[in-house]
């Protein structure tokens, strides 16, 4: 676990279509791309689904991504929730999927699975790279855009001067068929050119470990795979980070809980230090029966620093006609007769009894419950992801809105719950200066922090700027400047004692100003709310370095 350097990086507070349209439709895509690119998610928010692509262009289909959930429910999981052959999901979400990639064709590599069969994955260097130390496997949402999000990671790896050694990878888990001739042209080892991608149309089965519509392996052993090629085409790599965003973080959620992966913090094959980062989910999977008490569902938004003390088993009538606790929304129904072959939690079972091996549900809770205990899993949410999930902004159905009633109200809640749950290990977790925006949530403190660590250790940071920044020692705005290298200029200049930082742009202003935990801060409603003063202890009066 990495200390606890700043007021922010806090424990919980209990303990503290055809070619031709494919063309036409991608260049309007790139373009806006490119415009977007330069500015903030502001102008998107009042896109709707069906016109994110060409309201908003690609980064908005990354940043500005609803929760795949919202418009239709969820199939009942016991039932057969079909194939899809349209590019339009049956949530609503038009795919932004393309075979072969739309704009990184240099950047495709095949990953292989079993039966002649395939992963389809960007990747920012070349198998068999030896100044690779580092890999970030960076989870797709629901459009199943894999380039944005591995554009997004890149840039943000650049920002940061961690390029050199840092791969950042994307697979996608397909929602058409795809070849692996059609996808790159380079065929790797243990690949051949008729190879198949797995593919599920359907969002939920994807989420939730459940089988391919062609092939019936589990969703999850895309991901295992993916942590195993790193390994062994990346001799020199030292650590892995795998992260995903809203709903590649509720795929990330499952995946780590019934994983072997990561068990004990590390990697199965070299074990290797594994971090996981889940951010901003709208369903979380819950590890016991109990949810939060109706006192911790408020309509009203509680903020950032809302806690719940009370959880319970919901009373007959309260608890969504006894699917409360079914997965996967708890550890219900895990077992070997659980349900028929081919359906998500007969799949997301079977693939969990290679690694755990028990038959009755209770024990099968057990062991699952035991190996989360052991794993490096975080979280990040959004200070305004508030949107009420009952106007369609996240899952609205029964077994989730017993959690809470937006995003934010809900992750908190489940980092209560972790604390209630598991004592000895408090979740570890963060809030970002935003709402529902992938982009911000991967450029923000927490994220650099944990996935592109920085030795210098003595820098606490505030929520939000102080507002008495002190006496100016230099101003840094002419590129975009990583934290780690502002804290470098602030050491190298004589008398600063603190910065004020924008992660969004990168500029740093050194300061005079010795801040301390009580300092006020700006409000929330501030324009300068972005901003955050990042400051070290000041030596006492009299007192030489």
């Amino acid at each position: 676990r990495l200390p606890r350097s700043g007021s922010r990086a806090r424990r919980h507070p209990a303990q503290a279509s055809s070619s031709a349209a494919m063309r036409s439709l991608g260049l309007v895509q790139a373009v806006l791309g490119v415009f977007l690119s330069f500015g903030t998610s502001a102008s998107c928010t009042d896109c709707g689904q069906n016109n994110l692509l060409l309201r908003c262009g690609r980064r908005a289909a990354v940043t500005r991504e609803a929760d795949e959930t919202a418009k239709k429910p969820p199939p009942d999981l016991d039932q057969d929730d079909g194939a899809n052959s349209g590019r339009e999901h049956q949530s609503g979400w038009y795919s932004l999927f393309w075979c072969p990639p739309h704009s990184h064709q240099k950047e495709a590599y095949q990953v292989p699975l079993p039966g002649n069969s395939f992963v389809p994955v960007l990747a920012s260097y070349p198998p068999g790279n030896e100044d690779i130390t580092q890999a970030i496997i960076v989870i797709h949402g629901a459009p199943r855009e894999a380039e944005g999000y591995f554009e997004t990671m890149v840039r943000i790896v650049q920002q940061q001067k961690r390029e050199d050694h840092t791969l950042v990878i994307a697979p996608t888990w397909a929602d058409k068929a795809c070849s692996a001739g059609d996808w790159s042209i380079r065929v790797g080892d243990g690949v051949s050119l008729d190879a198949q991608a797995p593919y599920w149309t359907s969002l939920q089965r994807w989420m939730y470990g459940g089988p391919a519509d062609r092939g019936n392996s589990s969703s999850f052993e895309v991901l295992d795979s993916m942590v195993d090629w790193a390994q062994v085409n990346y001799p020199h790599l030292r650590r892995l980070v795998v992260t995903g965003f809203s709903a590649g973080a509720q795929f990330l959620i499952r995946w780590a809980a019934m994983s072997p992966e990561g068990a004990y913090g590390v990697t199965m094959r070299k074990f290797l230090p594994l971090v996981i980062i889940a951010s901003s989910p709208s369903t979380f999977l819950y590890l016991s029966e109990e949810r939060p008490d109706s006192a911790c569902v408020p309509d009203e938004d509680q903020g950032q620093y809302w806690s719940c003390n009370g959880f319970s088993v919901p009373s007959l009538g309260q608890d969504c006609d006894s699917k409360w606790n079914q997965y996967a929304s708890g550890l219900g129904g895990l077992h070997w007769r659980a349900s028929s072959p081919g359906h998500t939690r007969y799949v997301a079972n079977k693939y969990l009894q290679k690694s755990i091996g028990a038959t009755s549900n209770a024990e099968v809770s057990k062991q699952i419950r035991g190996r989360w205990a052991t794993k490096d899993v975080r979280f990040l949410f959004g200070a305004m992801d508030t949107k009420n999930c009952d106007v369609g902004a996240c899952s609205n159905e029964c077994e989730h809105m017993l959690t809470g009633k937006n995003r934010l109200q809900r992750g908190l809640n489940f980092m209560s719950h972790l604390a209630r749950e598991f004592p000895a290990m408090q979740p570890l977790w963060g809030i970002f200066n935003s709402g529902h925006d992938a982009f911000v949530a991967y450029l923000s403190y927490h994220f650099t922090l944990w996935a592109l660590p920085y030795a210098n250790t003595l820098y606490k940071v505030t929520d939000r700027m102080v507002i008495d920044q002190g006496v100016s020692k230099g101003n840094y705005t002419d590129r975009f400047y990583a934290a780690w290298e502002c804290m470098d200029k602030c050491d190298t200049t004589w008398g600063c004692t603190s910065f004020t930082y924008n992660h969004r742009v990168g500029h740093c202003h050194l300061k005079e100003k010795c801040v301390t935990p009580s300092s006020p801060i700006v409000s929330p409603d501030s324009e300068l709310f972005e901003n955050q003063t990042y400051w070290k202890e000041c030596l006492p009066t009299g007192v030489s370095p």
